[in-house]
């Protein structure tokens, strides 16, 4: 944390002041990047795990959906945005909660298998 929190107050500075000195094409150009970016980091991991999948999915759907709702259409997208990772991941993190690996394998019972996510840690 004592790196990350100046890491991210230093580049969101830095961010703001390019944003002022580029020009409006370039940055409308970095904007589309940064969903790419988005795209490079959730795709491989929605590959890996079914839930994850089902959670991006989801999450595009009450997006679409949030926009629709009176309530939270009067919402500003950034704070629609926050809501919705807030209440997304909590979701998947009750329903689907990530066993912590203690360092010994556990085993499956008889005839069943064990799902494991991306990390290859298993699931409940």
């Amino acid at each position: 944390m004592s790196v990350a929190l100046p890491g991210w107050a230093c580049g969101t500075a830095l961010g703001v002041i390019a944003g002022e000195l580029l020009s409006l094409r370039i940055v409308s150009a970095l904007s589309v990047a940064l969903f790419g970016m988005f795209l490079w980091v959730i795709v491989p991991a929605a590959r890996k795990d079914y839930v994850v999948a089902a959670l991006v999915c989801a999450s595009f759907f009450l997006s679409f959906v949030s926009v629709q709702l009176p309530v939270l259409s009067d919402l500003s997208s950034g704070t629609r945005t926050i809501l919705l990772t807030v209440v997304i991941a909590a979701v998947g993190a009750y329903f689907f909660p990530v066993k912590e690996d203690d360092g010994t394998k556990k085993e499956a019972p008889e005839g069943a298998s064990a799902e494991s996510n991306a990390d290859g840690k298993e699931r409940s």
